[in-house]
């Protein structure tokens, strides 16, 4: 005989706990007893990781500096103990404005291991939320577009406001302690520059500090206003989206953008033929390398134009990078 039992999980988490975000769950401590200190992570790779920076001496100087260790490129140690300290604090880049111009628009990514999503409301405020359903952590949205007026989790219909707040929980009644206030989608911090949506995920900072007036200095430092009067800005339309999938370490991209134009005659002889590549020149700000190059010709051997008389590259730490 064969007995078929119906049950139903609601999966709820004990009162006044959820499932958080990556960014926001606890870590292990760890010690390392050679140096009598508090070391965040995991497991002892955190540890190894550590080491491989500390081997590595910054104030060389530039004539006698060396590529850092393979190590830094290849150990997934090492790319772990990057995400807290480069990817999950400060500002970065992750959109453009145009695609949540009206209210009720949203787009999702991810950065790191976090899951977000960026939309305005119906008045159009802009938010940014963990792209975590507080239930079980299943993803709210997906893609981008519109909205009609919520989120609705696809795993047990949980239901979001565009302001973040749970407008719905299913089948909860008779649980105690379960306040829906306190089961909002959890916040980033977002603002907008020019042309493009910025994301902080530091927790020490609330949307409530973010000035407008001061958001480009905080991400671009002294060269925001340089970015803007070389045409980076809101003038500049969204045309579409291309993702490529490359097979390297993110700093040996960003190495490569890096070097200076050493490549370019080389890699990109149709780009070289419309630059005048002995005026190439670097300029170092706290938070940005521009690199420029007067133009050689208006249009370049493979038949593409370029704005202007001058080609900039800016690259912003730690990789966004703006071709103009």
């Amino acid at each position: 005989m064969t007995t078929t039992m119906k049950t139903t999980t609601i999966g709820l988490l004990r009162p006044g706990t959820a499932a958080a975000p990556p960014s926001h769950r606890p870590s292990i401590e760890i010690r390392d007893r050679n140096r009598s200190r508090i070391l965040s992570g995991c497991c002892h790779e955190t540890v190894a990781a550590e080491r491989m920076v500390e081997e590595f001496d910054p104030k060389i100087p530039i004539e006698r500096a060396v590529t850092p260790p393979s190590s830094w490129y290849t150990d997934s140690s090492f790319f772990q103990l990057e995400l807290p300290r480069i990817f999950y604090r400060g500002w970065h880049a992750i959109g453009y404005s145009e695609q949540i111009k009206n209210p009720r628009q949203f787009f999702t990514g991810r950065l790191g291991d976090v899951e977000y999503v960026v939309c305005r409301d119906e008045n159009g405020r802009l938010f940014a939320f963990h792209n975590v359903c507080r239930h079980h952590a299943s993803l709210v949205a997906s893609g981008s577009g519109a909205t009609k007026s919520c989120f609705v989790c696809p795993y047990h219909g949980w239901t979001y406001g565009l302001d973040g707040s749970l407008l719905k929980a299913n089948r909860i009644t008779g649980i105690e302690n379960f306040n829906k206030k306190d089961m909002g989608l959890v916040p980033i911090k977002v603002a907008t520059w020019g042309p493009f949506v910025i994301l902080n995920l530091d927790k020490e900072m609330s949307q409530e500090e973010i000035n407008s007036n001061t958001i480009g200095s905080e991400w671009l430092g002294s060269c925001s206003e340089i970015l803007s009067t070389n045409g980076i800005d809101s003038s500049l339309s969204h045309v579409c989206r291309r993702e490529y999938t490359i097979e390297c370490n993110w700093k040996v991209f960003c190495d490569n953008y890096l070097d200076g134009g050493y490549h370019v005659p080389y890699a990109h002889k149709g780009l070289a033929s419309g630059l005048k590549l002995d005026s190439y020149s670097t300029t170092m700000f706290e938070k940005v390398s521009i690199q420029s190059c007067e133009s050689g010709s208006i249009k370049s051997e493979n038949g593409s134009l370029r704005l202007g008389s001058k080609a900039l590259y800016a690259f912003i730490y730690p990789n966004f990078m703006i071709n103009r």
